[in-house]
């Protein structure tokens, strides 16, 4: 083949892989990772950009020249994707912020290989009819499913309400611009031919039937979201934009940084819970989750990305608006679509592909309608004498068809190309690999056979493995309960009486320290994660009585989470507790005064907890308790009556409580009954607002003389060094 064949033959392939990907984003999913709809569309995406650039590599050898087509939007889109890299190297949480923002980076470089790919309007329209076709079987995917239609043979998917999406929000939101740019293109050529000739127009009865699709998609996909047992939840707008604020204005760890990158594209859940106020308890059925997304996405772009992010995103609105042409294009409406929804829903990684899809087509769109702001330029090598760089405009290279072009400069480009798509494509093999194995370790299958979850959760993150994925700190916090979960059920195999033999206790030691340093890893890999930290609190405590320092190291670990996440009132019950188990070994050693002292740091985090949700049964609760263990039993029935009047609707709590105050009313009346201790009580409910327990660890273990050295919990200057207690503002 000679250049031009070869040139054609490229471009082709890419327009291939262009439609192919515009086409089946929305519809790929995988059930064999941990997350079945999110994760496999940015693989996909990630590593069909990969190979598009490349082509586009080889095709610039080809054509011995770079050539980029010049735009209004090249430099906003530049500007965002340097801006959300940085925010990522810079962020705490680094590996979790690239696993997000590197996918998105390969989103804008897709906008630019549309761009200079889509020369015609033959390839505007396979493109463009791939995307609306997309759309259209995703819309038709849910339709079936909710006719019980069950057309994909994989049972885990056969619900009525599922969607390839995985979320009936982000559904709607990618619905709405294709419909209306299928919509007003309809409208449009109605309004300028006969019935006849539209019903003759084979694309322009495509454009019908898919906005007939996508409307009955929509109205569906509203109705499933009322019908669900589950309803959607969003952030409330208010309390995003309040996160969105604190989280660039009060970090005071790292106030500059913050305030121009943010937390890290990505990272939302620790801007959350770092900075919700905790009026945010107030709201009933909120209060006790946390949220990765905020409300809108420009929200979570001002609290991971900074003022920077922020104002990069509205400057491709502000190029965006000014290209509009006259008639306006469908294209320029939809995308204007697609903006509104950004500042009103929250954006998954769809709805991102998605705006910079429509920006992509919006450039091409001006460039075949012979916009001036649309052109080519031409990069090429020439002599030293010449001045070794010519930049050209197309058309206007007299001066420069005079001079040979020479092949580096391209060869240098496409190298540059296969070494960083290559690292990506490695570590993304890696990543889908591990990712495969883990969630495989999560099935049913594998939990009912605890070696086969070990074996399998440890190939995941072994680092001297090619087929693990070592940074992502999910892996080892699930791996360390899996240790830990392990160690106990060894222990309680034991037959009743027996002593365990050596290697028995070889095998629950080597599970006890991997457990620490598997929890201890996933603190160092996310430090602004708070379940990182309360995990490894949570493991140095059901070690207290075997592992040195334990009871130090959970105490230290659970300050860090409260640090992390200081409105959520059950961190500060779970470091009560850990106070309130202390002292009942001091009290069974005969040791008052530490007992007294011990009780006194409990009883302050359990009044916290109180003060940061007033209507928290189990405050209540564990304070009551602790003032019945100090023998203050007129302010512990006190407590008690609280608890009374917050489960009264709960006919189980009501009663256990209805029976402590009985017993404790009886202590009133013979203050020097013997019986001081406090009962504990059971759990009664399952969501954690009226469940009525005092705080315990879980697993525990029986104390050790010869207690096992464990390492302390690991230490960050980039972390937030916040008061353990204080009173809730």
């Amino acid at each position: 083949m000679n250049k031009n064949e070869v040139i054609s033959y490229i471009e082709n392939v890419s327009l291939v892989l262009i439609a192919l990907s515009l086409l089946t984003l929305p519809l790929f999913f995988l059930t064999n990772t941990t997350d079945i709809f999110v994760f496999p569309k940015q693989l996909l995406l990630t590593l069909v950009t990969a190979l598009l650039l490349i082509l586009w590599g080889i095709k610039m050898v080809a054509e011995k020249k770079i050539t980029v087509r010049s735009n209004p939007f090249n430099l906003p889109v530049f500007l965002f994707g340097v801006i959300t890299l940085v925010s990522s190297i810079l962020s705490p949480n680094m590996f979790d912020s690239l696993l997000q923002s590197v996918p998105v980076l390969f989103v804008l470089f897709l906008f630019f290989i549309m761009v200079n790919t889509i020369n015609n309007r033959n390839y505007f329209n396979i493109a463009l009819s791939a995307l609306a076709l997309g759309g259209v079987l995703s819309a038709l995917l849910s339709i079936l499913y909710y006719l019980k239609i069950y057309v994909l043979p994989i049972p885990a998917i056969q619900n009525q309400y599922f969607n390839p999406f995985g979320s009936p929000i982000q559904q709607i939101a990618y619905f709405l611009p294709i419909l209306v740019l299928s919509s007003i293109y309809v409208i449009r050529k109605y309004r300028k031919a006969e019935f006849k000739e539209i019903t003759s127009d084979y694309s322009s009865m495509i454009l019908v039937v898919s906005s007939i699709v996508l409307i009955i998609g929509i109205l569906m996909t509203l109705f499933k979201t009322f019908t669900l047992p589950q309803k959607p939840i969003v952030l409330p707008m208010m309390t995003g934009f309040q996160v969105a604020l604190a989280s660039i204005a009060q970090n005071t760890g790292r106030m500059i940084l913050s305030l121009l990158f943010g937390s890290g594209y990505g990272t939302f859940l620790s801007d959350f819970t770092r900075f919700k106020s905790p009026a945010f308890n107030l709201q009933q059925n909120l209060w006790n989750l946390d949220f990765s997304f905020s409300s809108s996405y420009f929200f979570e772009l001002l609290a991971t990305t900074g003022l920077l992010g922020a104002l990069s995103f509205i400057f491709i609105i502000i190029r965006v608006v000014k290209t509009r042409l006259y008639p306006v294009s469908p294209l320029f409406v939809a995308m204007i679509v697609s903006f509104i929804l950004a500042f009103l829903i929250p954006y998954s990684f769809t709805l991102v592909f998605l705006l910079f899809v429509l920006l992509a087509f919006h450039a091409s769109y001006l460039y075949l309608e012979d916009d001036k702001r649309v052109f080519n330029i031409s990069i090429s090598l020439i002599a030293l004498r010449d001045g070794l760089f010519n930049v050209s405009e197309e058309g206007h290279q007299e001066r420069a068809s005079r001079r040979t072009n020479a092949v580096i400069l391209p060869v240098l480009a496409l190298l540059v190309i296969i070494a960083a798509t290559g690292f990506v494509a490695f570590y993304s093999v890696r990543y889908v690999m591990a990712d495969t194995k883990f969630a495989t370790s999560l099935q049913q299958a594998s939990l009912n056979n605890g070696q086969q979850t070990y074996d399998l959760q440890r190939e995941a993150i072994d680092p001297t493995s090619l087929t693990s994925f070592p940074y992502k700190s999910d892996y080892y916090r699930v791996f360390s309960q899996v240790n830990l979960a392990l160690a106990n059920s060894v222990i309680n195999n034991l037959p009743k009486g027996s002593s365990p033999s050596a290697q028995t206790q070889q095998t629950v030691v080597g599970l006890m320290q991997q457990s620490i340093n598997s929890a201890r890893i996933a603190a160092s890999i996310s430090p602004l994660t708070y379940t990182n930290w309360e995990n490894l609190g949570g493991i140095y405590r059901s070690l207290i009585g075997v592992g040195q320092n334990a009871e130090q190291f959970a105490i230290a670990s659970l300050t860090q989470a409260i640090a992390l996440d200081p409105a959520d009132p059950r961190l500060y019950i779970e470091r009560g507790g850990i106070y309130y188990q202390l002292a009942q070994l001091a009290q069974q050693q005969n040791n008052t005064q530490l007992e007294g002292q011990l009780l006194d740091q409990a009883q302050s985090d359990f009044q916290l907890a109180t003060q940061y949700k007033a209507d928290y049964a189990n405050a209540y609760y564990n304070l009551g308790h602790t003032l019945e263990m100090k023998g203050d039993y007129q302010n512990a029935l006190l407590q008690y009556q609280i608890v009374q009047q917050l489960v009264k609707d709960n006919k189980q709590s009501s009663e256990q409580i209805k029976k402590e105050i009985q017993a404790v009313q009886a202590k009133v009346s013979n203050p020097n009954s013997t019986n001081n201790q406090a009962q504990s009580g059971t759990q009664t409910q399952a969501n954690g607002q009226n469940q009525l327990q005092v705080n315990e660890p879980s697993p525990t273990f029986p104390p050790q003389q010869n207690q096992v050295k464990l390492p302390p919990p690991p230490q960050n200057t980039d972390l937030p060094n916040k008061p353990a207690s204080g009173s809730a503002k």
